[in-house]
């Protein structure tokens, strides 16, 4: 599990193997402030990002869901 700060908002990266082990799926969640914190908002429950392709490794998944996390808090579709 990776956590990243992307402006106001706290991201959870993570990535687990499928269960057939050929790959890895990503998921994300987003706080809007530090999730550690009383006053932070989950403003995107854990959800798994859907890719075109498999993720070949732990950090490609991770990237998937970073780039994800980018893209809703850049269009502030949260």
């Amino acid at each position: 599990m990776d956590i990243e700060v992307m402006g106001q908002y706290e991201i959870v990266l993570e990535a687990f193997a499928n269960l057939a082990n050929t790959g890895w799926m990503p998921f994300v969640t987003i706080y809007r402030g530090r999730s550690s914190s009383r006053r932070s908002i989950c403003v995107v429950q854990r959800q798994r990002v859907e890719t075109n392709l498999p993720a070949h490794s732990r950090e490609q998944a991770i990237e998937a869901a970073r780039a994800f996390a980018a893209q809703r808090i850049g269009k502030g579709r949260l």
